[in-house]
């Protein structure tokens, strides 16, 4: 019975090489069961192919099961390792500062996509690749905006929780100005592409790499939305934004790119496809937008009201302060006017 005991507890968290054995001999179980699955057996081989696939099918199970488990553990044993090194410890502690640097990255894949696309627009003097060239160019600059103003606004503060959180309001609702004109003239663009007949000059591997770059942005927008929604922090939520409404334009110029690809001729239904997504795209981003505005606005507000408030009562306390002091200062002074009364009339 301990026997199995040790077996048990052995089952529930494998470690070391033999862990990684069994991850090795599940993705050649897994190989096999595919090619064997090609394959047209007669019986009894057929049988054999069976009871394979269901071995297959167990051992992926637990490897999937070994993998959960040894997730959590990997993850402690890799940040304690980065506690030595204060760079690489403030990047997975601080998801603020990770944020930060993501977005510098994304700055990075913003520019290198504008490029591709501005030479597409000179190549096949294309007016839409031109559009979106320059609204990837616009939307590196105003990741650069956020990263300047948030330096500069930390340096005016001076470690003055009030003066941070006044500044990072700021920033977002000048984040969600900026988005607001950058979708008004993606509009007419959007216009200009939807009345156009001719669809934009594409290729294969023109849809790849648009495909490549949607997948990529979506998935950072959807990790980010997750994160900074329980943080609440203006400037993180900023950065958010701008991932959400660079996603949705990749949406768009990937539903644009497969259609001229793989569409042939633009037929009328593909235009209300275009025209419908391209304009449900220009007014999601218009609305976050405005939303930046009116929300930053809010609690701009709210922060100067509490500001003053708290103000009146450092100002009340410290009249309180001041008058106690003159009260004891003035009690002293006649204490002392007697005491020299008396030493008189002795």
């Amino acid at each position: 019975m301990s026997v199995l005991k040790k077996i048990g507890a052995w089952l529930k968290s494998p470690r070391g090489p033999i862990l990684w054995a069994i991850w090795a001999a599940t993705l050649s179980a897994v190989a096999g069961a595919i090619v064997l699955t090609t394959r047209r057996c007669d019986p009894p081989a057929v049988y054999f192919v069976y009871a394979f696939a269901a071995m297959t099918a167990v051992l992926l199970a637990y490897s999937v099961y070994t993998a959960v488990k040894a997730v959590p553990r990997a993850k402690a044993a890799f940040l304690a390792r980065t506690e030595k090194h204060p760079a690489a410890r403030r990047f997975f502690r601080d998801y603020g500062f990770r944020t930060v640097a993501f977005g510098v990255f994304a700055l990075l894949v913003n520019v290198g996509y504008a490029v591709l696309q501005m030479v597409l627009a000179i190549v096949f003097s294309s007016v839409w690749y031109g559009v979106l060239s320059g609204y990837y160019f616009c939307l590196g600059a105003l990741r650069c905006l956020l990263v300047a103003g948030w330096n500069r606004v930390k340096k005016r503060a001076q470690g003055d929780d009030y003066a941070l959180a006044d500044g990072k309001l700021r920033l977002y609702r000048l984040c969600g100005i900026a988005l607001l004109l950058l979708e008004i003239a993606l509009t007419a663009a959007v216009t200009q592409m939807v009345m156009s007949e001719n669809a934009s000059p594409s290729s294969e591997v023109m849809a790849i790499s648009s495909a490549a770059y949607t997948f990529y942005r979506v998935g950072i927008a959807i990790w980010n939305v997750t994160k900074s929604h329980r943080l609440r922090d203006p400037l993180l939520q900023s950065f958010r934004n701008i991932g959400l409404t660079d996603a949705a334009v990749a949406l768009l110029a990937l539903e644009t790119t497969m259609i001229a690809t793989f569409g042939g001729e633009t037929s009328e239904a593909l235009l209300t496809v275009r025209a419908t997504t391209g304009f449900a795209v220009c007014a999601l981003t218009i609305a976050l937008g405005v939303f930046m505005i009116v929300r930053g606005t809010q609690r701009l507000k709210t922060l100067q009201q509490e500001g003053g408030t708290a103000q009146d009562a450092a100002r009340q306390t410290e009249d309180a302060a001041s008058s106690g002091a003159h009260f004891q200062e003035n009690h002293e002074n006649d204490k002392l006017t007697e005491e020299r009364d008396d030493e008189r009339q002795r």
